[in-house]
């Protein structure tokens, strides 16, 4: 079509000629059909009487057929006999079925395809037919006569969505009967409506939880040859519809063993489709809706009741509808509350009144009310009422049913003689021919409105889209693809580095050695001291010296006495450190200075507030006391004495390496950081000319997701070393582990020998009240013997920590080593690897919809495409629709006129030529041009 308003103005002329000569070729068509003019209602008459809201329930009768061909008693109705089924009642049937010629079925079909396209949700209501009722009106057998198969009897699930059944007669030679069923998600539910009160429906919610969506949803459930498995079948597909919160493929035919048939709702607006195909059926399409309720089964589904009748309105208001209206002829009529809503919506005139369990009918007053109904005095219908009768025994198959039902009519009082002038109303066959004249008389009549709102639709869509911006222009798809290519080189370059300009590798290698140092730093300390006023003499800091520390365990504020030793100083990167006394004071009050005098214990060593278990790059690692350790040993004492129990070792490994977890996730959120800041840095440098787009939200978007979920392995895989170096120590490098364990523990001993002879000066000072300092008490301390201190009470408890301690040398450096492997070979590698391919899937730049879908991404207004897209796809459907339509008088179709064609003049402007295309039901696809003209 032309996209200016010039020839939109064109088009709107082209499309309003007017309807009288389309008119007359129906009114042909109708006389060559054989459909009588007096069955199109000229005017809808009023469905008298009073109707009461009561609600009124009745069972279906029971009655079975014997083997010998009697029909048993049905409650009191007179018995019949019927012999076998004769030649002439089996044509009969036949003939019955076959009520309706080649273009009806033309008909039929291309309204049911422009149905399942999607056309009425563009406001092209089209004619069908809805059968309505109570429920247990017999409304479910009325379906069965009809379609000829059997539906779910479950009390729970039967009428609890509508049915959708399209009939459609295949020719002989194709024999094979055959039935599909979809399930055709209109509407979504609202699970967080939950109570009753806030799922009631509303003016603005009529359907209560339940919200129309903008695109219907078709999922496929099964495809069968065999009308027995229809119950079966039909009972789990409605049951997948109940449970809008599950995956419809749970309850598919062979996956559905372990699915629990609990229903999330009681009613959904979703309809269950049935496709059935097979020589004999007749042409009909119609919608089975569920039975109208006036009292909820509990207190809490009151809403149910509105929501059911809202339901039902919504079908039965349409103007092309044909409602199939079921009343029980063992019920008042005045008491339907579906004729009530059929009159509330001023449907009478073009509905049908089926007239069910004619059994069960009471002579006398009873029957006097059927009789002023069936003859027109009472409860006018502009289709009048028809009289079914369908026995209820599953196992009695459709054939053997309708010969009874004409038996029935034929024998019985009395519908054989006091009623035998309506004898053209009984039945299932006379109805399905009257329906049948009924929905093709409605589609005739609807054609010319369908024509002109069609037409009218695409002249409105096409003028929309021409009225939209022009969309970004070229190859989107391949502009895009090159960008992220690009953004992966970039990534490529920037993890691998090698030079100034790259500083990603060499920003990481710093964040890994910060990791490894504070491991290092924090290493398992020792108090040398093993009582309260020796453990305030414990030497050197953890900054100072990696093997000891000078933080007594208890401090306490009593004060040393005077000949007391400060501290021992030690320096971490000389062990063998001679250890010298501090300064001590002259007669003058001056201190004679020197050159190796430590600073006093308590300005040497940090306050615990200095330095908490974990801030910033400080960590403190575990500190043990030499009781502590003795308690560890004699806790898992293996009965040999000046023996160490294994599991002395292995619980002082897992305490000295307890606070690991912080230091590794720092490290971690680190990585994370620097990862994320590349990623954007290329982002902002790559697509930054799109930065308003939906393309640079959604990259950054899918970008962070996948950062997420790498960081997540990452994670998860550091956390497993870390447990599986909490687990036990392990280590198959003997020589390192014991060279290591020899330097610890020579070093540990030395440390405590020399805190043990400073201790023996201050108790010996103490005594003769002559305290030394400086390099006298350097000197003293170093003719203490052995001798004189005796043995170490606490010297196995120093071994055990130098087995610790070196340990933890070979253990927090394999640990490292693991962590910053794990990144190097894993995180990296799905950096430079994978991001370029996630986006490209995410964003979708090479799907069927690539040139739609990557305009939307680059426009700079996102609403703008999503109107584009949503109107290309209304005038896919409506290109369909005029396809049909125009196939409609073509030769294959001849009984309509020549004269109808002026309503489907060809449009030869610009841009509306039908093409070749994908077949879609009886007619062809076309595809768009980036203008929103069709080509």
């Amino acid at each position: 079509m032309a996209t200016s308003s010039k020839s939109a103005t064109a088009e709107d002329e082209r499309i309003s000629p007017p309807l009288s000569n389309f008119m007359t070729g129906i009114e042909q068509y109708a006389r060559n059909s054989q459909i009588s003019s007096s069955t199109i209602p000229l005017s809808d008459p009023i469905l008298d009487g009073v109707v009461d809201e009561g609600y009124q329930t009745n069972l279906d009768g029971h009655g079975t057929l014997s083997n010998s061909g009697n029909v048993r008693d049905y409650q009191g109705s007179p018995t019949f006999m019927v012999g076998k089924p004769s030649r002439t009642m089996l044509s009969e049937v036949k003939d019955g079925l076959e009520v309706m010629s080649r273009d009806v079925k033309k008909l039929v079909q291309g309204i049911k395809d422009l149905r399942h396209l999607g056309v009425e949700d563009l406001l092209l209501p089209l004619p069908k037919i809805a059968v309505v009722g109570d429920q247990s009106t017999g409304k479910s057998s009325l379906i069965e006569g009809i379609s000829g198969i059997k539906v779910p009897r479950d009390a729970g699930c039967c009428t609890r969505c509508p049915l959708e059944i399209n009939l459609i007669e295949t020719p002989e030679t194709e024999s094979v009967w055959r039935c599909r069923i979809s399930l055709c998600k209109k509407y979504v539910y609202d699970g967080t409506q939950g109570n009753s009160k806030r799922a009631a429906a509303t003016r603005d919610r009529p359907l209560g939880p339940w919200s129309l969506l903008s695109d219907a949803i078709e999922f496929e459930f099964a495809t069968i040859t065999s009308k027995t498995a229809v119950p079966d079948i039909l009972y789990w597909a409605q049951l997948a519809t109940l449970n809008p919160g599950s995956s419809p493929e749970n309850y598919l035919p062979g996956a559905n063993q372990n699915t629990p048939q609990t229903r999330q709702v009681k009613f959904s607006p979703n309809v269950v489709r049935l496709d059935i195909s097979g020589f004999g059926l007749p042409n009909l399409s119609f919608y089975d809706l569920p039975g109208v309720i006036n009292v909820a089964e509990m207190e809490e589904e009151r809403y149910l009741v509105k929501l059911v009748k809202n339901l039902v309105k919504e079908y039965i208001k349409a103007d092309n509808c044909i409602n199939l209206l079921t009343l029980p002829m063992t019920d008042d009529a005045a008491n339907s509350s579906a004729a009530g809503l059929i009159k509330e919506a001023g449907a009478q005139g073009r509905t049908v009144g089926v007239l069910t369990k004619p059994d069960r009918v009471q002579e006398g007053e009873s029957l006097e009310q059927w009789i002023s109904i069936l003859d027109g005095s009472r409860f006018q219908l502009g289709f009048g009422y028809h009289v079914i009768k369908n026995n209820p025994d599953p196992t009695v198959n459709h054939t053997t049913a309708r010969i009874e039902e004409s038996a029935f009519f034929a024998n019985t009082e009395p519908y054989a003689t006091k009623l035998a002038d309506y004898k053209d109303r009984f039945g299932t066959l006379q109805l399905q021919s009257a329906l049948s004249q009924r929905l093709t008389a409605q589609i005739l009549t609807s054609l010319p409105r369908i024509t002109e709102q069609v037409l009218t639709k695409i002249a409105s869509v096409d003028f929309e889209l021409s009225a939209l911006p022009e969309p970004p222009a070229g190859n989107l798809p391949m502009m895009i693809s090159n960008r992220l290519r690009t953004f992966s080189e970039e990534l490529v370059r920037h993890i691998d580095g090698g030079s100034q300009e790259l500083p990603f590798p060499k920003t990481w290698d710093t964040l890994a050695l910060e990791f490894r140092r504070m491991l290092a730093e924090s290493r398992p300390t020792m108090i040398l001291g093993s009582t309260s006023q020796t453990s305030r003499q414990a030497v050197s800091t953890a900054s100072q010296d990696p093997f000891t520390t000078d933080v007594p365990a208890t401090p306490t504020p009593r004060r040393r006495p005077a000949s007391a030793i400060d501290a021992i100083p030690l320096d971490s990167s000389e062990e063998d450190a001679t250890p010298c006394k501090p300064a001590v004071a002259s007669h003058s009050g001056k201190k004679r200075p020197l050159t190796s005098a430590p600073q006093s214990l308590s300005q040497k060593r940090p306050r615990l507030i200095d330095i908490p278990q974990y801030a910033g790059d400080k960590v403190i690692g575990k500190r043990f006391k030499l009781p502590e350790i003795r308690g560890i040993i004699r806790d898992a004492y293996i009965g040999l004495p000046g023996q160490i129990g294994p599991k002395a070792t292995e619980r002082m490994s897992q305490l000295s390496a307890q606070h690991w977890d912080r230091p590794l996730k720092s490290f971690l959120d680190q990585t994370e950081n620097l990862c994320a800041e590349l990623i954007s840095e290329r982002l902002n440098s790559i697509f930054g000319p799109w930065k308003q787009t939906l393309l640079f939200s959604q990259a950054q978007e899918f970008c962070g997701i996948f950062l997420q979920n790498a960081m997540k392995d990452q994670r998860d895989a550091a956390n497993r070393a870390l447990r599986l170096e909490l687990y036990k120590p392990l280590t198959y490098n003997h020589e390192a582990m014991d060279q290591a364990r020899e330097k610890a523990t020579v070093y540990l001993q030395k440390k405590r020998r020399e805190f043990r002879a400073n201790e023996f000066l201050d108790e010996h000072e103490a005594g003769t009240n002559k305290p030394t300092s400086g390099q006298v008490r350097v000197e003293k301390a170093l003719k203490v013997t052995d001798a004189m201190l005796g043995p170490d009470p606490y010297n196995q408890e120093v071994n055990a920590m130098g087995t610790i301690r070196g340990y933890y040398e070979l253990s927090y450096s394999r640990f490292v080593d693991d962590i910053c492997q794990g990144i190097q070979g894993e995180l990296f590698v799905k950096c430079r690897n994978e991001i370029s391919d996630l986006l490209v899937r995410k964003l979708r730049i090479f799907e069927p919809d690539a040139n739609e879908h990557c305009a939307l991404l680059l426009a700079v207004d996102p609403k703008i495409e999503e109107k584009r897209a949503q109107l290309r796809r209304e005038m896919d459907k409506l290109v369909v629709a005029k396809q049909w339509l125009e196939s409609l008088y073509r030769e294959d179709t001849p009984n309509l006129p020549s004269r109808g064609r002026h309503m489907m003049v060809e449009d030869e402007g610009e841009g509306e030529a039908v093409g070749e295309g994908e077949e879609q039901g009886d007619v062809q696809g076309y595809a768009h041009d980036g203008s929103g003209s069709v080509v």
